[in-house]
């Protein structure tokens, strides 16, 4: 009797040892997880810029973990990106790239605002579309413009006017902003929502952070170059560069360097990310106002030598760019932001800013270019 028991309890004993053994692996390999502010890396890169390695997401960006705990491919994207030329830009430059399949991510000055000029318009635009999505905008209802209304950088709508006003569909005018990066466009459809505070208070609802929508452009375009007195007639291409001709140099100086530390329409690179993010996972908006979305930035044909110059021919990408005007030898700001997209499935999120550049417009966009190429190198 006893011997019997003795056989049971062994064999008991050696069935959860077994079971412990076969468990341990899986245990071992499971990712730790640490609040987003507790484990971001700093070093220096071209003028101190900071760096940041971020873990996988969900939804956003919600943990971080130490360099060591990603995977092989990040730390080959990351060892890539600290070797390009970033000082070609000569301006502050910022960087955000997040693999959207295994939620990986990389930063540079992830933290830190730059001018967002056109990419504006996204944010702008999922706040529209949350409107339709909700029931409040119609993508058929028509919107009138007047021409008091009339931005610089409307050429392809002011070419529609042969009176005094005109009248455009939402979906046109999300086409004309989006797509085109007409700022006539913008500027309706941010008062068709309210004007730029509600904007903010959608993006709010919607937790989209650090991306802030402040001025229409009828008003941020002449405070970039330290003009006055705009009227809508110098809507006009050539009557824009003739007044902005005239403004003296010491004035545009002040200007630029007022709106280059203003955090007055402006992201970060890691806001933008995220929007990106939760724009892909449907987290914004309704899976059609998304899918409209993404196929106005796909068909986009802004930034042809930026982001999508870098891609290989078989990828796409759904993106918005931002561009300031050159002023005084200074790029107040040069953007691209957007996600990329492969035919076998791959996903990245990319965000580059330039800001206060002196260095060409072609240098600039090289450089982006370069990095777009060097993140699908270091796809796996």
């Amino acid at each position: 009797m006893f011997s019997v028991f003795v056989r049971r309890f062994w064999l008991s004993f050696g069935v959860v040892i077994l079971l412990s053994l076969m468990l341990l692996p899986v245990k071992a390999q499971e990712p730790s997880q640490t609040p987003l502010s507790s484990s971001i890396t700093e070093s220096s890169l071209q003028q101190e810029q900071q760096i940041n390695q971020i873990a996988p997401l969900a939804g956003g960006i919600m943990g971080v973990s130490a360099f060591a705990t990603a995977q092989p491919n990040s730390a080959l994207l990351q060892e890539r990106l600290k070797n390009l030329d970033i000082s070609a830009a000569r301006g502050k430059v910022g960087i955000g790239v997040l693999d959207l399949n295994s939620g990986k991510s990389w930063f540079l000055n992830g933290k830190q605002r730059f001018p967002m000029q056109s990419v504006f318009k996204l944010p702008a635009a999922i706040a529209v579309l949350r409107l339709v999505d909700d029931g409040k905008v119609s993508l058929d209802q028509s919107v009138t413009i007047t021409r008091q209304e009339f931005a610089p950088g409307s050429s392809s709508m002011i070419k529609e006017f042969k009176g005094t006003s005109a009248q455009f569909t939402v979906r046109k005018l999300l086409e004309r902003s989006v797509g085109m990066s007409d700022n006539t466009a913008a500027d309706a459809l941010v008062r068709l929502v309210g004007g730029p505070q509600q904007v903010n208070a959608i993006l709010g609802k919607l937790k989209i952070r650090d991306v802030r929508v402040d001025r229409l452009e009828q008003q941020l375009q002449p405070d970039c170059v330290g003009l006055t007195n705009f009227r809508p007639e110098l809507a006009d291409e050539q009557k824009w560069a003739e007044a902005v001709q005239k403004i003296p140099d010491s004035v545009k100086k002040a200007a630029v360097e007022k709106y280059l530390t203003d955090p007055r329409d402006t992201a970060t690179p890691e806001g933008i990310v995220d929007l990106l993010a939760k724009l892909h996972s449907n987290q914004l908006l309704s899976r059609n106002s998304t899918a409209l979305l993404l196929k106005i930035m796909t068909d986009s044909p802004t930034g042809q030598k930026r982001l999508k110059a870098g891609l290989p021919k078989n990828w796409w990408i759904a993106h918005k760019t931002g561009t300031g005007p050159d002023v005084l030898g200074i790029g107040t700001a040069t953007n691209d932001v957007g996600i990329a997209s492969s035919p076998d499935g791959k996903r990245v999120g990319i965000a580059v800013f330039i800001a206060g550049s002196k260095a060409p417009l072609e240098e600039r966009e090289k450089l982006m270019s370069e990095i777009a190429s060097t993140v699908v190198e270091a796809m796996p």
